[in-house]
């Protein structure tokens, strides 16, 4: 099929959740569709996806973004006195919308899917499919992020939170069909947009990447992974470092807690020591998820579902989480993976896995098992693939059903007899 693919930044290189989401869906479309890339990208950035992603070459419709650190820090004071979302406001391009025009005058497409709902906000003059890819509800991530003790942080996000609805529930109306990364989405979205067909494309992992690992953790370490200015992230770590990290050390004072992701604050880098180790960006995680006994989630807001614990199960981590960090994923409490809602209780999970190598090796084994049989990229993009036929009619080599169906009648009429003449006439 001819998809139309829009981007709200380049995933080449990606190195967190939203990125690395485009990154694998692209490669699979690539490998399966005749795809064309528009949206947002610098010409540095833009050369290297066509690096990472050759067949794009020719095809990709990219815009310098409209928007820069001073910009966007301006845009949160100027997005309290408009009625626009930040996001909305960030993301307006002219320039973005002639090239737009342009491309759907001069070519046809199947399908047209935005990465984010704002993406979708920009004209269509087109009669092909239109999908939205949403990675969360994102009105409903902002009303958790409210939740902040910052009452300047919490009024903004209960104010986006309300512009967020508006324009998420109005773009999303006039869609086809929506994609979602967990059922719990789905039953949002259904309270608002029951008649819009939304199918569950999971977050996953690239297996080939992330492998078991062999060598032996530094006893006592954990681990936390995360792009530290997602307020999710922040808050998280924030949250485990004040509540929960100081009751495993009255056990266990030697252990250690690594945090890795880019732009951590100041708040959380100040409290580097020997016990609290603040990479800030690394090229690769797994040497740091490698070296520690523990993998913990300690999320408290968030939507869609959180690559990081796919990625842990992965490479045979074992994996403490809250519950709103393993929301969406199918892993059952004690079997693959252990859950705790309160600071006490998740502690003390934490020093169960220190001291019980036989309940690691449970978790690891079943958690494997599940990434395995369910959140691998390759078959996350077939199940993409259902969705295109589903509302297309479409097979991805461009054939309706009714071609399909035609195909198979002419097959069987003939008796193989077309087969045998091609074979002949090969002969020759």
């Amino acid at each position: 099929m001819k998809v139309l693919y829009l981007i709200p930044y380049s995933p080449a290189n990606p190195v967190f959740g939203g990125a690395l989401r485009i990154y694998h869906l692209l490669t699979h479309l690539c490998k399966n569709h005749d795809v064309t890339v528009a949206g947002f990208s610098s010409r540095e950035e833009e050369k290297e996806l066509i690096k990472q992603f050759p067949l794009l070459a020719g095809k990709t419709h990219l815009v310098d973004p409209p928007y820069s650190e001073s910009t966007a820090r301006w845009s949160l004071i100027k997005s309290l006195f408009t009625s626009h979302s930040n996001w909305h406001q960030l993301t307006r391009s002219e320039p973005f919308q002639r090239k737009l025009d342009q491309l759907l005058e001069a070519e046809s497409f199947d399908i047209i899917q935005s990465e984010f709902p704002v993406m979708a906000m920009f004209r269509y003059r087109s009669p092909a499919v239109n999908i939205i890819d949403s990675h969360n509800v994102e009105y409903d991530n902002f009303k958790r992020m409210a939740k902040v003790k910052n009452p300047f942080k919490k009024l903004f996000y209960h104010i986006e939170a309300y512009k967020f609805y508006k324009e998420e529930t109005e773009v999303c109306s006039r869609q086809d069909a929506l994609l979602v990364t967990s059922e719990r989405d789905i039953s949002i979205f259904n309270q608002t947009l029951p008649a819009v067909p939304k199918y569950l494309i999971p977050n996953g992992v690239d297996t080939t990447y992330f492998q078991p690992f062999t060598t032996q953790p530094t006893p006592h370490s954990l681990v936390f992974v995360g792009m530290m200015k997602y307020v999710p992230n922040y808050d998280g770590i924030s949250w485990f470092l004040d509540e929960i990290f100081p009751k495993i050390l009255e056990k266990v004072p030697d252990a250690t807690i690594t945090i890795v992701g880019k732009n951590p604050p100041e708040s959380i880098s100040d409290r580097a020591c020997k016990n609290i180790i603040v990479t800030g960006f690394v090229e690769d995680t797994r040497p740091y998820i490698e070296q520690s006994a523990v993998y913990v989630v300690p999320l408290r807001m968030g939507g869609g579902t959180r690559l990081k614990i796919m990625e842990a199960l992965a490479v045979k981590k074992p994996i403490v989480t809250t519950s709103v960090g393993c929301e969406g994923i199918d892993v059952e409490n004690g079997k693959s993976i252990l859950i705790a809602d309160q600071p006490d209780e998740f502690a003390a999970k934490v020093i169960e896995l220190f001291n019980n190598p036989e309940k690691v090796t449970d978790l690891t084994e079943n958690g494997y098992q599940l990434v395995n049989d369910l959140y691998r990229w390759e078959s996350i993009g077939l199940q993409m693939d259902d969705a295109y036929k589903k509302l297309t009619g479409m097979h991805s080599d461009g054939f309706t059903e009714e071609d399909e169906e035609a195909l198979e009648r002419w097959d069987n009429e003939s008796n193989g007899d077309h087969n045998t003449k091609s074979l002949e006439q090969g002969a020759v």
